[in-house]
């Protein structure tokens, strides 16, 4: 265990009494990282969850420890692409067990500083996958107190690559060099160096998850409404990778279940938030925290 001191985002605590000094655990999860405030209170575990960046960026890290400052426990949990080399290629979003996420789940609530409470966390990708594990939770048999989906779809979506879309990749065959760099990726041959998943290799019959080792159909609806503890959601009406459609219909889906989601539109915003609209964002996540 190791103790670690940080320079405490001001949107994230300044309306908090203390910031706690924060340790860190170690944890049988490869690639993960875990952050606990170092104050001897029984704490609400978070499992947060990155996007399609991968778990070789660490960037997620600043806001998991941050929050942890506050009195939680967090997890930054690597699904894919875990202990990355600097000049090794980008591992793909596929064949994740998602039994292994409930594991952790489990974990964070054995822990001897924990409440018995645990929040699935999830941004992009992540934030599918926080989905999925909401609605499946009853079916494995754990408990979740709650979900925190930022930017979420509302489909079991297909494995990914961000080398897919860099055009260093790909090498064109087409001797009038009319090549297309992006899907289909039509005249075009798979770089190796950029790894071994050519994107043509890839069924698009399956997604990127499996559960128990069976592979989920992709494109199929996350049932979201199967999950009965509190969620919230939020999302930039302008997202240009997920439409705000998919969120709407998260939303009536859990209307028409009897749930009452709690859902944050942000009308100027992407995918990806700007500044002070994602302080914004950061202080609904603590504001719904406090209330698990």
């Amino acid at each position: 265990m190791k103790t670690i001191f940080f320079l405490c985002l001001v949107s994230l605590v300044s309306s908090a009494a203390f910031a706690y000094p924060v340790v860190t655990l170690d944890n049988p999860f490869s690639g993960s990282g875990v952050y606990t405030a170092n104050n001897g209170d029984k704490k609400t575990a978070i499992l947060k969850l990155h996007g399609s960046e991968g778990g070789s960026e660490y960037y997620g890290n600043i806001e998991a420890s941050t929050i942890a400052t506050l009195g939680y426990t967090v997890m930054t949990y690597c699904y894919f692409d875990c202990n990355r080399g600097i000049v090794e290629p980008r591992k793909t979003l596929k064949n994740v067990e998602l039994a292994k996420l409930f594991e952790a789940i489990q974990w964070l609530r054995s822990l001897p500083t924990s409440n018995g409470k645990v929040v699935v966390y999830g941004v992009s990708r992540g934030a599918e996958l926080a989905l999925i594990l909401g609605s499946l939770a009853k079916e494995m048999n754990v408990t979740i107190d709650g979900v925190i989906a930022h930017t979420p779809s509302d489909t079991y979506n297909l494995p990914f690559n961000w080398s897919w879309k860099n055009p260093l990749c790909w090498v064109c065959t087409l001797a009038d060099n009319k090549c297309s760099f992006e899907p289909p990726y039509t005249g075009v041959a798979w770089n190796p160096l950029c790894g071994e998943d050519d994107i043509h290799l890839f069924s698009e019959a399956n997604s990127a998850w499996l559960l128990n080792g069976v592979a989920i159909p992709a494109n199929k609806r996350i049932e979201i409404e199967k999950y009965d503890g509190p969620i919230l959601i939020t999302v930039g009406e302008k997202d240009e990778v997920w439409p705000v459609e998919q969120t709407h219909r998260i939303e009536q889906t859990l209307l028409k279940a009897g749930k009452k989601p709690e859902i944050h539109y942000f009308p100027n915003e992407g995918h990806a938030f700007d500044r002070a609209d994602e302080l914004k964002r950061k202080d609904l996540v603590l504001e719904f925290l406090k209330k698990i």
